[in-house]
This record gives C-alpha cells, sequence and structure tokens, in this order.
C-alpha cells in the first residue's frame, strides 16, 4: 500500500460522504484560482493545517510529497519571470548576453509569483483530497458525475498497476542493493538498465495473470460498480 493510500484509509474524515469531500476540493480550487493574494495565503495555511490534523501525518514527511512537484513548478515560474529585453531598465539583476541584457521581467515577477501560489494552493487542495478519501469513494464521485464508464475502469485499472509497478520496483531494487549494484556508476547504469527490463517484463506478466482471471470470471467488457457499497467505504 502507498504512503498516501495507507493515510486515505486511515485518516479522521474518512467516514464522511465524499461528495461532501468533493465539494470540498471544489470550493479550495475555487479559492485557488480566485485573485486576492491574501486569501491565497490563508487558503494555503487553512489547508496544511487541516490535513495534517485529520491525517497525522508529521509536516516533514508531509513536505517530503512537494519534492517531486517542486522542480516542475518552480521551471514553469522561471520561464515566465526570466526574459531577453534591449535595456536594464525593465529588468530585475540583468546580464549583457549578445547585445540584449538577459534578467528577470519587473512587469512579469509579479504575475509569474501569482501564478506559482495559484498552482501550490491548487496541489495543496487536491492532497488534501488524496490524502483524505479511500479510492473507492473516489471512484463514487466519477460515478456521481457520470463521466464515461470506460474512463473510470481506466482509472481503476491504472490505480491498480501503480500498486504492481511500485511493489515490483522495491523489490528488485533493495535485491540489487544487496548484491551492491550501485556501488559506483558503472555498475549503477547496468543495475538501472536490468531494473527496467524487469519491471517491463512483470508488468507484462501481470497483465497476463490478470487477464487470464477476468477470462476465468467470464469478464464481458464491463466491471461492476455497486455505488451504494463504495459510499459507505
Amino acid at each position: 500500500m502507498l504512503v498516501i493510500d495507507k493515510y486515505a484509509y486511515q485518516n479522521k474524515i474518512v467516514h464522511w460522504s465524499p461528495v461532501l469531500k468533493g465539494w470540498l476540493w471544489l470550493l479550495g480550487m475555487v479559492l485557488a484560482f480566485q485573485p486576492l493574494i491574501w486569501l491565497k495565503v490563508l487558503l494555503l495555511i487553512g489547508v496544511i493545517s487541516a490535513t495534517l490534523y485529520v491525517t497525522g501525518v508529521g509536516l516533514h514527511q508531509y513536505l517530503r510529497w512537494y519534492y517531486g512537484i517542486l522542480p516542475f513548478l518552480l521551471l514553469s515560474i522561471l520561464g515566465i519571470i526570466l526574459t531577453v529585453g534591449p535595456t536594464r531598465q525593465a529588468l530585475y539583476w540583468s546580464i549583457p548576453v549578445f547585445g540584449q541584457y538577459f534578467g528577470v521581467s519587473k512587469a512579469m515577477l509579479p504575475q509569474g509569483l501569482t501564478i506559482g501560489l495559484r498552482a501550490l494552493s491548487a496541489i495543496t487542495c487536491t492532497y488534501f483530497l488524496a490524502l483524505t478519501t479511500p479510492f473507492q469513494q473516489i471512484v463514487y464521485l466519477l460515478v456521481k458525475l457520470h463521466l464515461p464508464r470506460l474512463l473510470i475502469e481506466e482509472t481503476m485499472l491504472m490505480y491498480r498497476f501503480i500498486f504492481i509497478f511500485i511493489a515490483a520496483w522495491e523489490q528488485i531494487y533493495h535485491a540489487q542493493q544487496l548484491r551492491f549494484g550501485y556501488r559506483n556508476f558503472h555498475t549503477s547504469i547496468h543495475s538501472l538498465s536490468l531494473l527496467i527490463k524487469l519491471l517491463f517484463e512483470q508488468i507484462i506478466y501481470n497483465y497476463r495473470e490478470m487477464d487470464n482471471a477476468l477470462a476465468v470470471k467470464l469478464y464481458h467488457g464491463e466491471f461492476p460498480i455497486n455505488d451504494k457499497r463504495t459510499e459507505r467505504q
């Protein structure tokens, strides 16, 4: 089980209606995209505090989940605020480059920071939903939204294969570590290529096993989804 998934099943509001949590998420997204900066900051502080309280997750563990997102967010902000101009007047911290000046745009800096804060607020609200809502309840929400059944089934399969992928990766990676497969650069490259190859083979094997299991159960092209049972879970 993923760490995030564990908190989703063990938090203090796990028995709340998924529809209510969906509305709370939607309210957070609306507040994240409104123009007032101070309201975004209050939303950010409030949602983080609420998430830490209802899930019981530590602040250090919570912040670690942003490590994979922040680089993309920072690159997006840099792409907005960095520019080239003919003069220094419109730039902060400018440097001459081939007769032009490269630096931070005075006009785009506030807009870039606003977009970054907006994205961070939206991500925080999404984390709140992910950490407090079990997957069965998310499926229930998708059904209530009358999304195409094919999309819901693909979401279910993706969710299942994420666990298969991570479990296989952990087993292979730990086995390689025990054999000093990452002791230097050369062996690390070889072990990494072997890890990718074995992961691909493991995913294909698990797919075939699932296909055989569905065939035994007379699978007819649709996964049964019980709305009432899903809502209670």
